[in-house]
Order: structure tokens, then C-alpha cells, then sequence
């Protein structure tokens, strides 16, 4: 699962197998190693008593989560995303958004293992 953040803006990108995995388990987790038991945890996680996307951050962990009836019709469909926006203080929003990975067409096989078909000719990653 790739994570962007920009601005005040966060996107996770899940390859097929990810996709698949959050039916199944309800969960996906990465975790990025910065030596000396310094980590970042990032996870999207399914559930069922929330009817938006919503964010967290507490303890290097940052942790999305998404309503089971949208993480279930975007799975099985041709839906390329989920977004959503969260009110965070005052007038500033996180805006959240969820995605399906798709193959680079200038990207070589290795970079485009498990990767969903890209609908667009000429798309560069």
C-alpha cells in the first residue's frame, strides 16, 4: 500500500492483493523502519459504525478508516476510488482519499506487480 501526503491531504493506493486482503481481514498495514525503534505505522481499516472516511494519528501510527459498505461496492466494481473529507479544527479539513493502483505505462514489470489494468493509454505515474 503506497502513502501520499501533501498538503492537508492523505491518499493510500492498494495493489489488487491489498484490495482483496481489506475484503477479507479488514485490515491492510504497512510499516516504514527508521532505525532506532523509530517506526511509522500506516493502516486502512474497515468499519462498521462510520458512513465516511475518517483519519487518525496518535503514537507514529496513522490509522484511515472506511465505512464496510463503501470498502465493499469499491472493491467489487470498476470504482477507481473513495474520498472523503474530515473536519479537523476550525475551518480546516483533511482530505482523505483511497485508491486502486494502477499500472504505469512507462513503469517496468516489477514496478507494476499486482497492479490493477490503467484504463488511460498515455498515463504516467
Amino acid at each position: 500500500m503506497k502513502l501520499r501526503l501533501q498538503s492537508n491531504s492523505i491518499r493510500l493506493r492498494l495493489k489488487k492483493g491489498e484490495v482483496a486482503q481489506l475484503i477479507k481481514e479488514n485490515i491492510v498495514e504497512e510499516t516504514i523502519e527508521f532505525g532506532n525503534g523509530q517506526a511509522l505505522r500506516y493502516c486502512l481499516q474497515v468499519s462498521y459504525n462510520i458512513t465516511a472516511p475518517q483519519a487518525y494519528f496518535k503514537q507514529g501510527e496513522i490509522l484511515v478508516k472506511v465505512p464496510h459498505e463503501m470498502s465493499t461496492s469499491w472493491a467489487l466494481s470498476t470504482q477507481i476510488g473513495i474520498e472523503g473529507t474530515q473536519q479537523v479544527a476550525g475551518q480546516i479539513q483533511l482530505h482523505i482519499l483511497i485508491e486502486k493502483d494502477f499500472a504505469c505505462l512507462n513503469g517496468n514489470e516489477a514496478q507494476n506487480v499486482d497492479t490493477f489494468p490503467n484504463p488511460l493509454a498515455g498515463t504516467k505515474c
